[in-house]
């Protein structure tokens, strides 16, 4: 249950990532890289805090990651 939980609350963070990296359109590629850092370190955080190990966290942190702008991808190509 702690897997989905931290699965649903990562998805939001992305969420909350591609607005932010919407609304900074004319920032530079290295801004939004250091901004992928800082939310790729939250969502990591998160998933440790809840409860996860550190290889658990970071499991799931990248699974979500990858599910989620695979998704945005497939959504963007066919709008």
């Amino acid at each position: 249950m702690k897997v989905y939980v931290i699965g649903l609350i990562q998805i939001l963070i992305w969420s909350a990532f591609s607005l932010v990296t919407w609304l900074s359109g004319s920032d530079r590629f290295l801004a939004k890289g250091i901004l992928l850092i800082i939310f790729c370190y939250v969502a990591f955080l998160i998933a440790f805090k809840i409860g996860l190990t550190r290889k658990g966290s970071l499991l799931v942190t990248a699974i979500s990651f990858i599910c989620f702008f695979s998704f945005e991808k497939v959504f963007w190509a066919f709008t």
